[in-house]
């Protein structure tokens, strides 16, 4: 990746930016080195290039499962584990999809707020429908969150039946601790990580971003592709 500033030139003297490199390769070199302040939060470094075929066969699969079992799927969570997979989701699709006939689940959001009159309108167009849930939550405990998954898995629960909402309820969260994932454990859900090492803000490079785009890209190359052009973007 270069960064070309030639057009800033009559702002700002090119001598005065060159003053910053050194400033840079040191920011850079304690980045690399984890010796930097917030040192226990860089996980994000290195997870493009970190993702795996593996992985990438986990979550296909996971999302062939759903594809098949609903018609529509609710990503609950706030924050970066809401905005940041809808960003991609969006990015990855056609303006109006939504507006469009498709073989595909439609993606819904909830958990990000806790206004009633959108959860009530939400549980009534759920209502009769094959759904399935996403819950994206590091903790479980997030009030907007946790409010939303414990009426979305009751829900599914109520219309599905058990062996089914076990079937198509995901759990993205933190690998050992917290709510969320003793309930996933509970129940059987699938499971996706959320590292310790990394903050909110750069959960669209995890599972957060990559389950909830590709349950409804998979079929598609794109991506599969970004995924790969995040590989070579880190490597170059």
């Amino acid at each position: 990746m270069k960064l070309n500033t030639s057009k800033a030139a009559q702002f700002v003297a090119a001598e005065k930016v060159n003053n910053y490199a050194p400033a840079i390769a040191a920011a850079q070199k304690a980045l690399e080195e984890g010796t930097c302040p917030g040192n226990d939060f860089l996980g994000w470094l290195h997870l493009p290039s970190e993702i795996t075929p593996e992985f990438i066969a986990e979550i296909n699969a996971c999302a062939q499962v759903l594809r098949e079992n609903c018609e529509a799927v609710v990503v609950a969570g706030i924050g970066g584990s809401y905005l940041g997979a809808r960003a991609v989701l969006e990015a990855l699709s056609d303006s109006f999809a939504w507006l469009k006939p498709s073989d595909n689940p439609r993606i819904l959001f909830a958990g990000n707020n806790i206004g009633e009159d959108y959860l009530s309108e939400l549980i009534d167009y759920l209502k009769g429908k094959k759904f399935g849930v996403i819950n994206i939550s590091k903790s479980g405990t997030t009030t907007e969150t946790a409010i939303t998954f414990r009426l979305l898995k009751k829900l599914c629960e109520d219309e599905r039946g058990k062996d089914m909402a076990r079937k198509v309820i995901v759990a993205i969260t933190d690998a050992k601790k917290g709510a969320a994932r003793t309930t996933a454990d509970k129940e059987g859900y699938q499971t996706f990580v959320i590292p310790d090492n990394v903050g909110g803000r750069f959960s669209v490079l995890t599972p957060t971003c990559h389950s909830s785009r590709t349950h409804v890209l998979s079929t598609q190359p794109s991506a599969t592709l970004s995924m790969q052009k995040a590989r070579r973007l880190k490597s170059s």
